[in-house]
């Protein structure tokens, strides 16, 4: 009597097994868009299959060769034999309207144990005092849908009532985040402005500071003329000028702006640049 029991005990463990096996090797896939439901079958493998398909199908795709036979409210598909199996077509028998409210209802013609996973449209949302039946093992989201899987499925049917979201609040709420980031593009926009001019008026003030922090240095500890020919050069574009030009505009002698030009490039603050007969004179940056 003992063996007997856990020979008992021994088989309905293994038919278990068997029935967790092939949950795991058959999967369902429904996608409403719209009213339409696009619905996916996948299989490991398959021996003698007969599926139902509704009367209104379209966009059959079927991986291996198969039988279509017509009944009186459905299709009918055969398979002798097969791995890896995908059947997916396109039906609106499985939804119906009823002034805003949406039902999702399949009927389970397969009679074995499934994982089946149902998204929704996007922007819809179960109702509040709708049916999900039965209960879903896992509600989830992947940012756009709302997704109810259940696993080890084998149940008659499954039923889903679900809604959109207001379309005119959903035109609202549009309205009101689009003047929100326009207001926020305004913003950033008039601080990027803001921020340019501020920089702007630093780079001025920063420029004629420096080219008076410049002038102090340069001509400190300097004789008078040798002052006046630096001064002249800090006034000229790129600090420099022919010494023709210095002579004639500082207005000393061409002897002493000789000696002069000599002492101040002993001192490199300036350098001279021979061109022919002429020297351009240039303030050595520092």
């Amino acid at each position: 009597m003992k063996k007997h029991f856990v020979f008992l005990a021994f088989a309905l463990f293994f038919l278990s097994l068997i029935s967790l096996v092939s949950a795991a090797n058959i999967e369902t896939n429904y996608y409403i868009y719209n009213e339409k439901v696009l619905v996916k079958h996948y299989f490991d493998s398959v021996s003698d299959l007969e599926l139902r398909l509704p009367k209104d199908f379209s966009a059959l795709e079927i991986n291996s060769e198969y039988q279509l036979e017509e009944a009186d409210n459905f299709f009918l598909i055969k398979i002798n034999s097969t791995d890896n199996l995908s059947i997916r077509y396109i039906t609106q028998s499985m939804v119906d309207k009823s002034k805003d409210r949406y039902s999702f209802t399949s009927r389970n013609y397969l009679n074995e144990i499934q994982n089946v996973r149902l998204v929704i449209p996007e922007s819809a949302v179960l109702l509040e005092d709708g049916l999900v039946f039965p209960e879903s093992d896992l509600i989830s989201s992947d940012g756009r849908s709302i997704i109810l899987e259940w696993n080890n499925y084998n149940q008659k049917q499954i039923i889903v009532d679900y809604e959109f979201l207001k379309s005119k609040n959903f035109i609202w709420y549009s309205i009101i985040l689009i003047i929100f980031l326009f207001f926020v593009l305004y913003l950033i926009f008039q601080r990027k402005i803001f921020k340019k001019k501020i920089e702007k008026i630093k780079e001025k003030i920063g420029k004629k500071r420096f080219k008076e922090i410049k002038k102090e240095v340069l001509t400190k500890n300097l004789f008078e003329d040798e002052k006046k020919i630096v001064e002249y050069l800090l006034g000229k574009r790129d600090n420099e000028a022919w010494t023709k030009e210095i002579l004639r505009d500082v207005g000393i002698t061409k002897v002493k702006l000789s000696r002069k030009l000599r002492s101040l490039e002993q001192k490199e603050i300036i350098k001279k640049i021979p061109y022919g007969n002429e020297n351009k004179i240039r303030i050595l940056k520092k």
